[in-house]
C-alpha cells in the first residue's frame, strides 16, 4: 500500500504540494494526471526517497523515509532524467545494481537475461552507456528499476523518449498483464488516453492539489456529458433496432441507412456498448466499427482544470 497523508512542499516561494492526501490499495495501478507543474514529479520523488517534504507523512508498504533500506528493497522509482554511470557498459551497470540489491549470480543472470529482451538492449551489453541516445537510457532506466522486481513501482512518465512498440511492451509489462496482479504501482502521465485504459484509479493533481479522484468512469459521470455511440455495419438493416429493444442504458436510437450506421446515446459505455454489439452480432449485423463521442477523459481533465483557470 501507497500512503500520503496532508504532503507539503515548497521551493522558495513556490507550492509544489499543498497538502496533498491520497492512498493506492495493494495490487492496484493509481494515475496521477495534471498540468506541469501540478505535483506529480514531486510526489514520486518525495516517495522513492530522493525530497524531503516539508511536512507530511509518508509509507510504503508501512516503511516510511526513515527506512531507506526497505524503501530499496520493496520499490522501484523511474524519475525523470535519471542519473547513470556512463563509464560502465550496459551489462556492468546492472550487475552493479544487482549486487546492491543482494541478487545471487544466477538470479542477477536470470533477470538481466529478461529484461534486455523484454527491452531489446541485448546487442548493447558490452557498449558503454555514455553513448546511448535517450530513448535508449530511459531503458536502462527501467531495466534497473526492475532488477529485483519489487512490489512497487514509483514511475514517472515511464514511456518518455522510447519509440512506439517499446513503449507498448514496457506499458504491457509494468501496467498489464500478471504484473497487474501483484505490483502496486503509482504512475504519472501526460498521456490521459493511457491512463483511462490501464490505471484502476485516476487522481487529477492541480497546484499541489488533489482536484478529483477516482476510476475513469466515476470521473466521466461526474464531469462529463453523455456519450453518443456510433456503430458502422457493412449492412444495415430497420430490424436491427428491434434487436436492441430493451438494452440497458440505451435511449435516442437512430438509424442512418445511407451512412449504414446506427447510433444511441448512454451514460455507461463500459456496459451498454458490449451488449450492443452481442445482440447485433446474434442478429447476424456485420459491425465494422465503434466509435465514441464525447465523454473522455480528456474532456473530463479540460472540464476540471479549466475551471481553476
Amino acid at each position: 500500500m501507497i500512503t500520503v497523508r496532508d504532503l507539503h512542499k515548497s521551493f522558495g516561494s513556490k507550492k509544489a504540494l499543498d497538502g496533498l492526501s491520497l492512498e493506492v490499495q495493494p495490487g492496484r495501478i493509481f494515475g496521477l494526471i495534471g498540468p506541469n507543474g501540478a505535483g506529480k514529479t514531486t510526489t514520486i520523488r518525495i516517495l522513492a526517497g530522493l525530497l524531503r517534504p516539508d511536512r507530511g507523512e509518508t509509507r510504503l508498504n508501512g516503511a516510511g523515509p526513515d527506512q531507506p533500506l526497505n524503501l530499496r528493497r520493496t520499490t522501484g522509482a523511474l524519475i525523470e532524467q535519471p542519473g547513470l554511470y556512463h563509464r560502465l557498459t550496459l551489462l556492468e551497470y546492472l550487475t552493479f545494481f544487482a549486487r546492491l540489491y543482494d541478487l545471487g549470480r544466477e538470479q542477477t543472470r536470470g533477470r538481466i537475461r529478461f529484461l534486455l529482451a523484454l527491452l531489446e538492449l541485448e546487442t548493447h551489453r558490452d557498449e558503454k552507456l555514455q553513448g546511448f541516445s535517450l530513448g535508449m537510457k530511459q531503458k536502462v532506466a527501467l531495466a534497473r528499476i526492475l532488477l529485483h522486481d519489487p512490489p512497487i513501482l514509483l514511475l514517472d512518465e515511464p514511456t518518455a523518449g522510447l519509440d512506439p512498440l517499446i513503449s507498448k511492451k514496457v506499458r504491457d509489462y509494468l501496467l498489464g498483464g500478471g504484473d497487474r496482479c501483484r505490483k502496486t504501482v503509482l504512475v504519472s502521465t501526460h498521456h490521459l488516453d493511457e491512463a483511462s485504459r490501464v490505471c484502476d484509479e485516476i487522481a487529477i493533481l492541480h497546484q499541489g492539489r488533489l482536484l478529483e479522484r477516482g476510476t475513469w468512469e466515476e470521473l466521466r459521470l461526474r464531469h462529463t456529458g453523455q456519450g453518443r455511440v456510433s456503430i458502422r455495419l457493412i449492412e444495415l438493416r430497420e430490424e436491427y433496432a428491434r434487436v436492441l429493444e430493451g438494452t440497458q442504458g440505451l435511449r435516442d436510437l437512430q438509424i442512418d441507412l445511407a451512412r449504414q450506421t446506427l447510433t444511441y446515446l448512454t451514460d455507461d459505455t463500459a456496459r451498454t456498448n458490449p451488449e450492443v454489439v452481442s445482440r447485433l452480432a446474434g442478429a447476424g449485423a456485420p459491425v465494422l466499427s465503434v466509435t465514441v463521442d464525447g465523454g473522455t477523459l480528456e474532456e473530463a481533465y479540460l472540464k476540471l482544470i479549466g475551471s481553476r483557470g
